[in-house]
């Protein structure tokens, strides 16, 4: 049996975005819809038996219209040729425990061949390779998490080795390295130890929530899928991806993970040299080193004190055109300690005076001192 997983899609994340004239929507919103897109044929082209979705289809508990239709046309895209199963996550939740969350509308409407799981429990599903059996356990609200053990291994207690059984959850699990998506979760505070999901009657245990791939054990296989799309630079260097899974009648199940045609995130670093005749052409020649088309990139100029040569910001805006959008392009300039006049009193001197100190702190050029000080004098006046 085969399966694709995936989770975290966080459909409404829009930063570094612009406005794309042809739909007049965000082009961070069409980055999100096109790797679902990606996901979608991809169920297709591998002919899964089932795609499981381990929770998080929003940013926000209250996605716009726009949002819920692009989540909407693709899951029914895919229920019309394969079974889905959708587990509720952080971000579907409300706060009050009486409010529908954001997948309840695929129950509601009793959409063929979706699953809606909000609560612990235990779903048998026909595929065209027979029935797979799945535990749940979507986010909780934090109370709900006191007799989850107890309710898990009842769950599991329904299991029929004849056939398939994986464990699907939006969850935080003991151990899990989280990426750069901390910041942005809804405090829960609840995690969960990993010997709660290491029963040997499960096949594979497909998570969501931490938004960094992970195998977290190998008997069964635990496994967290990642996003499948990058949030900010914190996630620059993570492969972002889905996991196409085999459960094979004999043996022991694998996983392949199958990288996403996510947006890249670019960070160029360049220090310059306090001698450097010629910084931006430098800063230019950085530029032209890196692949930089439709990237989302940011640039970091470490300039030292002793360079005096301006760095013309309007050439390396024009150098950084063919990328998505400019983050940011930040210029540390390095600061030195204040000269001390030695032996002076600066109260005595008179402005021009102490100009002409700093100056020979500074070792300027007698030119360079002259034409500061015609500017300096100018100004006094």
């Amino acid at each position: 049996m085969k399966l694709l997983h995936f989770a975290d899609i966080h459909i409404g994340m829009e930063n570094y975005a612009k406005l794309d004239p042809q739909t007049g929507l965000s082009t961070r919103l069409l980055d999100f819809f096109q790797t679902f897109d990606f996901i979608v044929e991809t169920a297709f082209k591998e002919s899964v038996d089932a795609v499981v979705f381990a929770g998080d289809a929003y940013k926000t508990r209250d996605p716009n219209p726009t949002q819920q239709r692009g989540f909407g046309e693709r899951i029914r895209k895919i229920a019309k040729r394969i079974p889905v199963v959708l587990v509720v996550g952080n971000h579907d939740t409300p706060n009050a425990e009486g409010k529908a969350n954001t997948l309840d509308i695929y129950s509601a409407l009793e959409i063929d061949n979706v699953w809606v799981s909000r609560q612990p429990e235990f779903l048998e599903i026909e595929t065209k390779s027979g029935k797979l059996q799945i535990v749940t356990l979507p986010w909780l609200h934090k109370n709900d998490y006191k007799t989850v053990g107890e309710k898990l291994h009842l769950l599991y207690d329904k299991i029929d080795k004849s056939y398939p059984a994986i464990f699907l959850s939006h969850s935080e699990i003991i151990g899990a390295e989280y990426g750069s998506e901390k910041g942005m979760a809804i405090a829960n505070d609840v995690t969960l130890p990993l010997s709660l999901l290491q029963d040997r009657r499960l096949n594979y245990v497909a998570l969501g929530h931490i938004h960094k791939h992970q195998v977290l054990s190998t008997d069964p296989l635990i496994v967290y899928v990642g996003s499948p799309h990058r949030i900010d630079f914190g996630e620059e260097k993570e492969e972002k991806g889905i996991c196409l899974v085999d459960i094979p009648k004999t043996g022991k199940t694998t996983f392949k993970f199958l990288p996403t045609n996510a947006r890249k995130f670019l960070t160029i670093t360049i220090t310059l040299k306090g001698d450097d005749p010629n910084p931006t052409q430098t800063i230019l020649n950085e530029i032209k080193k890196h692949e930089i088309e439709e990237k989302v990139v940011k640039v970091i100029i470490n300039i030292p004190a002793a360079c005096q040569q301006e760095v013309q910001m309007d050439k390396i805006k024009k150098a950084l055109a063919n990328a998505h959008i400019i983050a940011g392009i930040s210029r540390n300039i390095e600061r030195v300690e204040r000269q001390k006049f030695e032996g002076v009193e600066v109260e005595t001197l008179t402005p021009i005076a102490a100009l002409k100190k700093y100056f020979e702190a500074k070792k300027y050029s007698p030119e360079k001192q002259k034409q500061i000080e015609d500017y300096a004098a100018k100004l006094l006046e």
